[in-house]
């Protein structure tokens, strides 16, 4: 299995009946974006390969937008934080190529901390948590789980060190 083979396993359940039917979240909305975020090697690589495979111009529009200031608003929390690097005018500029976590986003997940089980979702849509059904939960442990083997392989004998967004974007 590959990156892109995860993303397309996570995409076709994000695109199935019944994911959209209980999800809020649509082009426009940006409210997690607001972080600043990490991501594994093998997902920095996956970003920068689409990034260089786009056209020239393409690329330097692209540049041209990161070069606005960040936006800050208040979290779900009520912390004031700064717009993720790549988010311009709400919308995502890596969006083929946009990370694991920003692919899941708004939908149920279910995850562990020592032996005691989560079930996590944006809060715009908790008004539909009576409404789920198991297969409309994604397993975070297993996703996660997964992402780490592949960077694993990926890495093979060098430094698996995350790398923060913002320091990808000042390589592309």
């Amino acid at each position: 299995m590959r990156v892109l083979d995860l993303y397309q396993k996570v995409s076709e359940f994000t695109v199935g009946p019944e994911a959209q039917a209980l999800s809020h979240c649509q082009k426009g909305c940006s409210r997690c974006c607001y972080v600043d975020l990490s991501v594994f090697q093998v997902e920095s690589h996956n970003i920068e390969n689409w990034f260089r495979s786009l056209p020239i111009e393409k690329q330097s529009a692209i540049r041209e937008k990161w070069k606005t200031p960040l936006n800050t608003t208040q979290t779900f929390h009520g912390v004031e934080a700064k717009s993720c690097v790549f988010l311009h005018e709400e919308a995502c500029t890596i969006y083929e190529a946009r990370p694991l976590i920003c692919r899941t986003q708004g939908l149920a997940m279910k995850f562990k901390d020592g032996a005691d089980e989560y079930l996590d979702i944006c809060p715009l849509n908790e008004d539909m948590l009576d409404e789920l059904s198991e297969k409309e939960v994604l397993n975070l442990d297993l996703l996660n789980m997964i992402l780490s083997q592949l960077e694993k392989v990926d890495a093979g004998n060098h430094s698996r060190e995350r790398v923060a967004l913002s320091d990808l974007r000042e390589k592309l």
